[in-house]
């Protein structure tokens, strides 16, 4: 009887603790979709347990975005980390279901544009996605974009320089001028609401607020070429070569590929009488600006020189 009392005892202890094991069983399952529902296949899953240091399991995600993984102690909580390419890795920590319970995990991922989207203020949304329209030549549906911007964020000197270049462009020279102000409101030093600012005062033919934007800008943006090659101008203009030379040789050292200085200085080497060096600048010119309106000109010269 001894021994019968004996075998009994050793079966229960050996049995209580597996049916408390199988208890705190459970298993979690689900799909990885994009922000739009559509599974996105073979994305990558890390399972960690924060109390057990050693736990590490990898759920192979299949071609649907479907997952599962049986979780042996299901009374901890699980940290689900879920990544794929082109999207922003997510994390999530969970507690699986016990008595061999399935939970239902489904796990939702954002590209990085629409994280980026989520992230910044509508009216720099708005910006970005007019300058990406007109990355791609699209100027009738950007200007929607930046008249969008200024009226989320009237301060948004950015979309107004847009809006001014644009009408500029277009001839509407008021409402490029009332622009370039309002650019200049928002940020008064900023070399490119100065630029335009000038060039549609020039386009307007007033001459007094031309010389005043243009003396702002250059005061702001002072190693900028096209400062140098327009005081050039001047000069170039009244038949002073000798005052427009060092300022298109100003011109070139800054920017040693700029069209109308290559141009312009070749010119004045053909007048002096320096050949070599004109055959030099207008070689070089042909090469950065073969389409230029002087490329014909510089094209004949080369044959005499």
């Amino acid at each position: 009887m001894k021994c019968v009392r004996l075998v009994t005892l050793v079966l229960v202890a050996v049995l209580v603790p597996a049916a408390l094991l199988a208890q705190a069983q459970g298993r979690v399952k689900g799909t990885v979709r994009d922000a739009k529902g559509n599974p996105i296949p073979n994305a990558k899953m890390v399972v960690t347990c924060p109390e057990i240091k050693v736990f590490r399991q990898e759920p192979k995600v299949d071609g649907k975005g479907r997952y599962s993984i049986l979780i042996v102690d299901a009374t901890k909580r699980y940290m689900f980390h879920v990544e794929a390419p082109g999207f922003q890795g997510l994390e999530q920590l969970n507690k699986p279901l016990t008595g061999q319970q399935t939970l239902e995990l489904d796990f939702t991922l954002q590209t990085l544009q629409e994280v980026q989207a989520a992230s910044e203020p509508p009216a720099v949304t708005a910006l970005r996605e007019g300058v990406a329209l007109l990355e791609q030549g699209d100027k009738t549906a950007a200007r929607p974009k930046f008249v969008a911007a200024t009226a989320a964020d009237a301060n948004l000197h950015l979309a107004w320089l847009q809006l001014a270049n644009l009408d500029l462009e277009a001839g509407r020279l008021d409402d490029a001028m009332a622009e370039a102000e309002k650019c200049l409101a928002a940020s008064p030093n900023f070399a490119a609401c100065l630029a335009v600012a000038a060039n549609t005062c020039k386009a307007k033919g007033d001459n007094a607020g031309f010389e005043r934007y243009m003396t702002a800008y250059k005061g702001a943006n002072p190693g900028d070429p096209v400062v140098f090659y327009n005081d050039a101008v001047g000069y170039l203009n009244k038949g002073d070569d000798a005052q427009a030379k060092p300022l298109l040789e100003k011109a070139l050292e800054i920017d040693p590929k700029y069209p109308d200085a290559l141009y312009q200085l070749g010119m004045i080497c053909v007048r002096m009488g320096d050949s070599p060096k004109a055959k030099e600048l207008f070689t070089t010119f042909l090469q950065v600006a073969p389409t230029h309106v002087e490329a014909p000109t510089a094209t004949e010269m080369l044959k005499y020189l």
